[in-house]
């Protein structure tokens, strides 16, 4: 066997491995088999997978030596990362332990409701199979969880599963209330009942016992913030010069902030200036329809100015947000990029309810006026998220398709809202100018927070009043921002990926000379999936400085 195939076996005994511990990762990227599987999560088997990891490390370690093709070096790095990152995850921020949220993404049974992959009765099962391991899968958490958490984290938690707990009882039975089997029916009946009683009672748990003796205290420190960075994003910059960078961009886009909106209504502060913008946005009754033409025009401004390739005409469709996923204002809803049945793309705006006043809905409505809404759909599609993902099935290797840095992901969504503005996307609109500006601001919050709030001691209330000063939020959505960052410190992920993907744009096009183009940039940097972006100037740079950002 040459070193070539030793490797790639490596890596399919890897994921195996790895899908097999966490199945709703397999799940999610595509893979039937792990369908109604929920993960064994006993302390033995955590400390299981942690041993066969440290194993995983050394074998990636011999490869090192050997004659591997250029691919394939990449990917045993990104190996190399995952596996790393995972050892830091189990063993130094131990979220095992440490953070309840995790376990949230295993109780999500909408992939079997939403997405049409088989049968509406196979889903059935596949939903009661899921279904009838929650509580066992609650039974583990409660015996892992430490007795002393952060607050936010656990207010967070009960808030996302008692949103479980409802979709189970409501959405769950509505969406197979036609099945056309009376025994599967009262088997789904029954998985559901099951699930929430164990839910309700081990949100009792949290809220009776664990919430008495939460603490304010949340940050993950210095050392563990940068190892995040170091196997996340293979990011090795002191958090001083990042922090530098980001106070810096801030003013950058707080002085363009000031500048635009000051010209466009001279006798207003810029709060009332986005207060203003907010009041033109689309009815309810044309969201939808509004959203669909919006993506329309995007997509044809990305084709006719040769931005990037849109490498499929199928469209991501735009529909009103099933009711199990509201807690979202918009989202792109991506099938995994090794599905091959159920492959549709979703773009979800959330409505407003029937049941709401006049009041909320049109104060709900403000969410979506049209200059936010298209920097979201930007960001979400085109050429965000969707054309990303479009790109990411040719991605050249199994590692490339499935493994992914946060920073690239997010920051390469980020990096295009100002890249369309600079490509002349609404030139001489100002009202958009300031949406995307807007954006950028918050995200340059996020930047700060997180590096201050973990590694600074930085506060919630201290976070939630930059981002009002800053950002210029409500207390409300800004204490929500700040919140965020005490259990995502990668948060800040959004703008360092800008961050490298501007600085490996400008180098690359010094080295391309009379040969670069923005479509050549873009539709290489994306041939790539998303691998950390320090990996990818490797790649694409002959001569790499190392300097990333």
């Amino acid at each position: 066997m040459t070193p070539s195939d030793r490797f790639n076996e490596l890596v399919d005994r890897f994921y195996d491995d790895y899908f097999e511990f966490n199945p709703t990762l397999g799940r999610q990227v595509g893979l039937h088999d792990y369908l109604g599987i929920v993960p064994d999560l006993a302390y033995e088997n955590i400390m299981g997978f942690l041993k066969r990891l440290q194993f995983y490390d050394i074998e990636v370690e011999r490869f090192r030596k050997m004659e591997l093709s250029e691919q394939q070096q990449m990917d045993l790095t990104q190996l190399y990362l995952t596996i790393n990152y995972e050892r830091f995850s189990v063993q130094q921020l131990r979220w095992w332990a440490n953070d309840p949220l995790t376990y949230a993404q295993h109780l999500d049974v909408s992939h079997y409701v939403k997405r049409n992959y088989a049968s509406p009765r196979e889903r059935v099962k596949h939903t009661v199979q899921h279904l009838e391991q929650v509580p066992h899968l609650l039974e583990q958490q409660r015996f892992n969880i430490e007795p002393v958490l952060p607050r936010i984290n656990l207010v967070t938690t009960i808030e996302m599963y008692q949103g479980y707990r409802d979709f189970y009882v409501s959405d769950v039975l509505d969406a197979f209330r036609n099945v056309g089997n009376s025994t599967l029916q009262s088997k789904l009946e029954g998985a559901v009942e099951k699930a929430s009683k164990a839910l309700d009672s081990f949100m009792g748990y949290m809220e009776n016992e664990l919430l008495p003796n939460a603490t304010d205290q949340f940050a993950i420190g210095r050392f563990n913030f940068i190892d995040m960075l170091r196997y996340g994003e293979m990011v090795e910059v002191g958090l001083e010069s990042l922090l530098k960078l980001g106070e810096v961009d801030l003013e950058r886009n707080s002085l363009r902030f000031r500048e635009i909106a000051g010209k466009l209504r001279p006798n207003k502060s810029p709060r009332d200036v986005m207060l203003e913008i907010a009041k033109n946005h689309p009815g309810s009754e044309s969201l939808a329809e509004d959203t669909g033409k919006m993506l329309e025009n995007i997509r044809e401004f990305v084709i006719g100015k040769d931005i990037v390739t849109v490498p499929s005409d199928a469209r991501v469709q735009v529909e009103e947000t099933p009711s199990f996923l509201r807690w979202a204002f918009a989202m792109c809803d991506l099938p995994g990029p090794l599905e091959k049945k159920s492959t549709e793309s979703f773009y979800y705006v959330t409505n407003v309810r029937p049941d709401w006043t006049q009041r909320e809905k049109d104060e709900w409505l403000t969410k979506f006026d049209y200059a936010t809404l298209d920097n979201v759909s930007i960001h979400e599609a085109y050429p965000g998220h969707y054309v990303h993902y479009l790109h990411t099935l040719s991605a050249p290797s199994k590692v490339a398709k499935i493994a992914g840095a946060y920073s690239f992901w997010e920051g390469w969504a980020h990096y295009a809202e100002e890249m369309m503005m600079e490509a002349g996307w609404h030139e001489g609109e100002s009202q958009f100018h300031l949406a995307q500006l807007s954006e950028a601001l918050v995200r340059n919050c996020r930047f700060i927070c997180s590096i201050l709030m973990h590694t600074q001691e930085m506060t919630v209330d201290e976070a939630t009043k930059f981002f009002m000063e800053k950002a210029y939020m409500a207390e409300t959505t800004a204490r929500k921002e700040a919140e965020r960052g005490t259990y995502d410190p990668g948060y800040l992920n959004y703008t360092l990926g800008k961050f490298m993907i501007l600085k490996l744009r400008e180098d690359w096009k010094k080295q391309e000379g009379n040969g670069y183009s923005l479509k050549k940039f873009h539709d290489t940097l994306l041939s790539f999936g998303a691998p950390p972006l320090p990996l990818v100037r490797e790649s694409m740079l002959k001569n790499d400085d190392g300097e990333i950002v």
